[in-house]
Formats: structure tokens, C-alpha cells, sequence
């Protein structure tokens, strides 16, 4: 009688065994490098957004926001942080500013800290210190600086002039 033989059967199986760690590490890597730039993304459409929704409450001159000052300035801030709840370290890495432009002639510098009147122009900056999650991505990367900026004509809540 003969026997059988499975030598290379099991030569075969822990060839694949090897394979399958050496390709391991690499497939969790790309993994979670899809996840921290899905969140970079994110992140960045968030303060887009929210530098846009400031900005677009801010021309139209209201000071009435659910918080206790009639400050325009204060109420333009409140709706850039608002818009920009799901990020992660809004505490600390959130950053809203305020300038303006005198009408007609927008010309620089810029006035820091004041909406303007009716016609000037009004920007809103919105800057956020992304982090990411992965230790890897963050010992490579380290933080990530963004700006997102929007700039509107406040609404002639009054004739402008000139």
C-alpha cells in the first residue's frame, strides 16, 4: 500500500498564512487613511459651511441670536460655531473672525473685528486645527491648518451712500 502524501498541502497553507500577515498591516493602514480623509473632508465642508451661514446672517444686519448680547459681531460668531458643532475639537481648534470693507471703494486694510454698514463689504474666516485620528497619519501629518472664507455686500438696510 501507498501512502499519502500532504507535504506540500501543508507547505501551501502556511505559505498563505505568511501572505495574509504580510498584507495585513498595509490593507489597516489604507484603511484607516481612507477614514482620517474622509473626516479631513469633512471637516472641511463643515467650516465651508459655516463660514458661509455666518456670513449670509451677517449682511442682512440682524443682532437678535439666542445668545444674551446684541452684539452683530458676537451673533455673526455664534452662527460660524453653531454651523460647525460635528467637528471634534471645536473647543479648542475653532477659530471665527470678523472684517469688513468700507463701500464703495473696498479698499484694503480691511476694518478687523467690525461687520460693517449697510453696502460695505463683510467677510467671515472660519480656520479649524484638523487632527487625525490615526497615530500614524498623525506622527506623519501632524495637524492639519484649514481656512475657509466667505465674502458678501451687507444689504442696504438704508440707502447707501456714497
Amino acid at each position: 500500500m501507498m501512502k499519502k502524501r500532504n507535504h506540500g498541502r501543508k507547505r501551501e497553507r502556511g505559505q498563505a498564512l505568511a501572505e495574509f500577515a504580510m498584507i495585513t498591516p498595509l490593507l489597516v493602514i489604507l484603511i484607516f487613511g481612507f477614514v482620517d480623509v474622509a473626516r479631513l473632508y469633512h471637516s472641511w465642508v463643515t467650516i465651508q459651511g459655516a463660514a458661509r451661514e455666518a456670513a449670509r446672517y451677517g449682511v442682512t444686519g440682524r443682532e437678535d441670536c439666542p445668545i444674551a448680547s446684541d452684539d452683530r459681531v458676537s451673533c455673526i460668531e455664534y452662527h460660524a460655531e453653531e454651523r460647525a458643532q460635528p467637528l471634534a475639537n471645536i473647543d479648542t481648534g475653532l477659530t471665527v473672525s470678523v472684517r469688513s470693507w468700507d463701500y464703495p471703494d473696498y479698499v484694503d486694510p480691511a476694518i478687523e473685528g467690525d461687520p460693517g454698514q449697510q453696502c460695505d463689504a463683510l467677510e467671515v474666516q472660519v480656520e479649524y486645527d484638523y487632527s487625525p485620528s490615526t497615530p500614524l497619519a498623525d506622527v506623519l501629518l501632524g495637524g492639519v491648518h484649514l481656512t475657509a472664507r466667505e465674502r458678501l455686500v451687507n444689504e442696504p438696510f438704508g440707502v447707501c451712500g456714497s
